[in-house]
């Protein structure tokens, strides 16, 4: 999937891109592996399993594997970011975000979903893995209001709109308004969390992350559709 362009704003994004600098990918981290997983609802728990694959450019796949009859096996994009986390997009009208502390041959942590303001535990270990990971500490959402958006895609057009984020406890929920030069705007819903300095978002099928710069937030995000990674950049408005 590719966002639409605006081509005014072309040599602006290109160059703003590049005076930020700086990715919040961690590309020495390494998950990848096959873990044995459980996911927490609020009245039963789920075991499947995980595997995560490492990729040219610098994301991972991940593949859920929930062992039905049916072959209920669904394949999503990974981030590694900040010192010991990551973050997987399950990707839908309505996505889903995991987000893990990786230990060794471990993960622990919580998934969260657009819509509600539960926070699920997710956690497994390979088969050679070790005891489990602190969980990752999340934070509430400092600046909830609008956000004018500007960001590249991976083919170097560029591409504007805006972005309204809402606190729902340590649950972000966010609606993105992407306004191309022609046609309709596009819209998407996506969740988050924040980690540390880093605001995290399952978004349709694209995983974002950023890093904050005072009330903004600076960063990347992923389409799983074409497996590339390019800058986005998020400006609080009010």
């Amino acid at each position: 999937m590719k966002r639409f362009t605006t081509l005014a704003l072309l040599v602006t994004s290109a160059l703003f891109f590049s005076a930020c600098g700086g990715s919040p990918i961690n590309t020495a981290l390494d998950p990848s592996g096959t873990y044995l997983m459980t996911i927490e609802y609020t009245d039963f728990d789920i075991p499947c399993t995980l595997t995560l694959r490492k990729e040219e450019g610098d994301f991972f796949t991940a593949t859920w594997d929930y062992g039905d009859e049916d072959g209920s096996v669904y394949e999503t994009a990974a981030l590694c970011f900040g010192e010991k986390y990551l973050a997987i997009c399950e990707q839908g009208d309505y996505p889903i975000l995991d987000i893990f502390t990786i230990g060794e041959g471990a993960l622990e942590g919580f998934w969260v979903e657009y819509g509600s303001d539960a926070v699920n535990r997710v956690y497994g270990v390979t088969k050679e893995g070790n005891e489990l990971p602190a969980a990752p500490v999340l934070k509430v959402l400092d600046k909830a209001g609008t956000y004018t958006l500007e960001g590249d895609n991976p083919d170097g057009s560029g591409y504007v709109g805006y972005e309204y984020l809402e606190a729902h406890g340590k649950v972000i929920a966010c609606d993105q308004t992407i306004t191309p030069d022609y046609d309709m705007d596009e819209n998407y819903q996506g969740v988050g969390v924040i980690i540390d300095d880093n605001l995290i978002l399952a978004i349709s099928s694209f995983l974002s992350l950023y890093t904050a710069d005072g009330d903004d937030w600076n960063g990347v995000w992923l389409d799983y559709s074409n497996g590339e990674v390019a800058d986005e950049n998020l400006s609080y408005t009010n």
